[in-house]
């Protein structure tokens, strides 16, 4: 299964590679980028797509990721009052006995 797995994100990642170069090679017209505060040299619109593309994934990954840590820290001190809460329902037990 985890064969598979990499063979697929393998697999994905070239036909992206692919697409983005076959894109790239579609949309050579030159544009400048305006920034308002600054203005970029010119660059194909596929260079500029392809970059607020990769930005957009980068952002995305990132911003999964801190919800995914976070997540994670407030299931471990669940787990950890969960723990302490059922050893004291054990200890109130023990000492009705």
């Amino acid at each position: 299964m985890r064969l598979l797995r990499q063979f697929l994100t393998v697999l994905f990642a070239l036909c992206a590679l692919l697409s983005g170069g076959l894109f790239a090679l579609q949309n050579t017209q030159a544009v400048p980028l305006d920034l308002l505060l600054f203005q970029l040299p010119e660059q194909s619109i596929a260079i500029w797509l392809l970059l607020a593309l990769g930005l957009g994934v980068l952002l995305g990954l990132s911003a999964g990721s801190l919800i995914a840590v976070r997540r994670a820290a407030t299931i471990r001190s669940l787990r950890k009052r969960c723990d302490r809460l059922l050893l004291e329902t054990q200890k109130g037990q023990a000492d009705d006995r």
